[in-house]
């Protein structure tokens, strides 16, 4: 069994504290247990490096991101209550609350996401008119929250996925050392990744074995991702954009693979072809060949971010629940163009688990 996905955590949580009096996380956490039935084991699961409880991790993204929807207000830290706008929204009787439900039923969560699109923090203001130049590694992942118009979400909703994203991302990928100096930020309905202070070679293989829970997580939470990551000289011109020949050749191909995934750009799967075998297949297995549908012509198989096989060595069964979740997405979804993209998605998780 799996952990409960978000959506049902933060209706759990809205629900367990409807009553208005002030509750304390720890009983929190004990009370969302007992009513979503966390098995024992469930509970005690640990982040591979061991250092947190993974359930007690995921009731806090709850209640944070119900926080973030103004829906409950602390008192002292980790003691908090309902809003009377949360009350408003428990009226409505969510069975769950996904990014959706937030966005149509918060003003507040709105404001944060129009926030962090004008004050994207964590990248570094070059010198000149084009910044300062870097060498390193640029990720360009383009987010679509499903269930818009069009191959899963217009331009709001790309919009509003990436930077959705982009707070997750800075939440997951924060003691990720390897990737040496990292930033991220959003623009335009794209996720951008640099991260510079090591060889390419060792960048590439740290971001694909550190991407992978922004990956599950956008599964999880409905949003189509697809992206790609180059390597090369890059400049940072302003908070949210990023310039130069790598993220010109990230940005090019990203929207390329109808799937959800991250492949390599030439420049990066020149780089990985040159690895030896047992360099980029070592470890947690962070890429592997695959030959799926692209918007143009494929001669040859490119190197893709492993995440199916990631997510088995780190994290257990949890491939699983996401095997269930894209299955479900093929049957529900709608939009014949977004399906299409799950179907590839699910062809390629058994690529990739069957790889040696």
């Amino acid at each position: 069994m799996a952990l409960p996905p978000n959506y049902d955590l933060r209706a759990a949580v809205l629900r367990l504290i409807g009553d208005g009096r002030v509750h304390h996380i720890r009983k929190v956490i004990d009370g969302i247990a007992a009513e979503l039935d966390v098995s024992d084991t469930d509970r005690n699961l640990l982040t591979p490096k061991m250092r947190r409880n993974k359930f007690e991790i995921a009731v806090e993204s709850a209640v944070s991101d119900l926080r973030k929807a103004a829906w409950l207000k602390n008192v002292e830290l980790g003691r908090f209550y309902i809003t009377n706008e949360g009350r408003a929204a428990l009226s409505r009787n969510p069975k769950k609350i996904d990014l959706e439900f937030l966005r149509a039923n918060s003003a507040s969560f709105r404001g944060r996401v129009s926030h962090a699109r004008r004050h994207s923090p964590g990248w570094v203001k070059g010198g000149g008119e084009g910044g300062t130049k870097h060498n390193g590694i640029v990720a360009a992942i383009m987010a679509h929250v499903a269930g818009s118009s069009g191959s899963g979400g217009g331009t709001k909703a790309a919009h509003d996925g990436s930077l959705i994203l982009l707070e997750r991302a800075r939440d997951l990928l924060k003691d990720e050392e390897a990737l040496g100096h990292l930033t991220m930020a959003a623009f335009s309905g794209t996720l951008f990744m640099t991260a510079e202070g090591g060889t390419r070679t060792n960048l590439l293989l740290a971001f694909g074995r550190a991407v992978w829970p922004v990956i599950a997580h956008a599964i999880r939470e409905d949003v189509l991702v697809s992206g790609c990551v180059a390597c090369g000289q890059f400049s940072r011109p302003a908070d949210n954009w990023v310039t130069g020949p790598a993220a010109d050749e990230a940005i090019a191909q990203h929207g390329m693979p109808h799937w959800v995934g991250i492949s390599a750009a030439p420049s990066a799967d020149g780089v990985l072809a040159k690895a030896t075998p047992r360099a980029v297949r070592a470890g947690s297995r962070p890429y592997v060949r695959h030959g799926m549908p692209l918007g143009a012509p494929l001669k040859r198989g490119v190197w893709a971010v492993n995440w199916p096989k990631l997510c088995v060595k780190e994290d257990g069964c949890e491939v699983e629940e996401l095997l269930g979740i894209i299955d479900d997405r093929i049957e529900t979804t709608p939009d014949n163009v977004a399906t299409a993209r799950w179907r590839i998605t699910r062809q390629f998780c058994e690529l990739a688990l069957s790889a040696p």
